[in-house]
């Protein structure tokens, strides 16, 4: 896992770890400080997701494998510990930073975190079969935690776009159907969305993205 980082900053495996462990140990800080009452951690996204992803990226990329599994295994220890200090209470608290969601949300968030990121992992390895069971447990890992509606949105949303890569339409559009209807404000990022590019043209398609 120790190869140089790529020059055209492709993330390998180490990358992928540490870009995970980073978004969880600031979990794990959000959990902590909202039971604590202290300061939690302020939103880190400047303009896009992107922007922050860029930033954990080159501050990672050059850490030796055996450092940044550490950090990940101290990652789930921190989010553990910090769960379990929680009182129920605590957990039903609003985030700080994600309005209309509580603490204990970064659980289910968690999990899709980890299923999109194998999902293209297994996607790059022309791996189709592990893309999909990768995907489908972290749709299915959030729809047992999340209710009906805006929260399951992504969830479905996430599962559509690994469909509509593989060009399987008929299994994406109950998927975007069910997302649209959940949080009707994904069909303008939907319109310009890379991951449905191959399918954006199918007549049912372009009907949901009007």
């Amino acid at each position: 896992m120790d190869e140089p980082a790529d020059p055209d900053g492709r993330w390998n495996p180490k990358d992928q770890l540490a870009h995970l462990a980073w978004w969880r140990a600031r979990d794990a800080l959000v959990v902590e400080a909202v039971r604590t009452g202290a300061e939690p951690p302020p939103r880190p996204v400047t303009d896009t997701d992107e922007v922050q992803n860029a930033a954990i990226y080159a501050k990672t990329k050059d850490l030796p494998a055996a450092e940044v599994k550490r950090s990940a295994a101290d990652s789930w220890s921190a989010l553990e510990a910090a769960l379990e200090a929680s009182s129920e209470a605590d957990l039903a608290k609003p985030h700080p930073n994600n309005p209309g969601t509580q603490v204990w949300e970064v659980v289910p968030g968690e999990g899709g975190h980890v299923s999109v990121h194998l999902m293209f992992w297994f996607m790059d390895r022309r791996d189709v079969e592990g893309a999909e069971a990768a995907a489908r447990w972290g749709y299915e890992f959030e729809c047992n935690l999340l209710p009906e509606g805006e929260k399951r949105a992504d969830a479905s949303y996430n599962l559509a776009c690994f469909y509509a890569r593989v060009d399987r339409v008929d299994e994406a559009l109950p998927l975007l159907r069910d997302s649209f209807r959940g949080r009707p404000a994904l069909v303008a990022w939907a319109r310009d969305d890379p991951d449905l590019a191959g399918i954006r043209d199918h007549a049912e398609v372009a009907r949901l993205l009007v």
